[in-house]
């Protein structure tokens, strides 16, 4: 495991957060990746989550916001909501993975302490108020 995900196994342990994630070690990873999998409740939809580590100095929370989110019929729609996001945001980057996912990265840059959980847990509720803010709006945009 690397320092990074360490740590924050640590605050883990240390703030007795239990059953909250399941981790997993890449397997054969140059870069010691660990991903800490979850889901957040955004009205009662419970989006994938992981938090992932690795040996640069950079760690992501990534949230699929909607499954096969990209279609013909609403591909302009969906990407016009993704680059206003980006443009409105500066803290998330809205873009849709290889299989049209519409997905939701939160950079966390920074040094390998022991304030890393905190920081963690504070773009968590950023994230989390921010879709519970825009969720409904999101999902109109996706089904339109």
């Amino acid at each position: 495991m690397n320092n990074k995900a360490e740590i924050f196994q640590k605050y883990l342990d240390d703030k007795k957060i239990e059953k909250v994630f399941a981790v997993e070690e890449v397997k054969d990873d140059e870069w010691e990746t660990v991903l800490f999998r979850s889901r957040i409740d955004i009205h009662g939809n419970f989006l994938p989550t992981v938090i992932v580590f690795d040996k640069t100095i950079y760690g992501i929370v990534r949230v699929q916001i909607a499954p096969q989110a990209l279609s013909k019929d609403n591909e302009l729609a969906v990407l016009r909501f993704a680059s206003e996001q980006n443009r409105k945001y500066k803290a998330f980057k809205y873009y849709f993975d290889e299989n049209g996912a519409l997905m939701l990265d939160v950079c966390i840059v920074g040094r390998e302490t022991d304030e890393l959980g905190d920081l963690v847990y504070a773009m968590l509720d950023v994230i989390i108020q921010h879709l519970t803010d825009t969720y409904k709006s999101i999902m109109q945009s996706v089904w339109s």
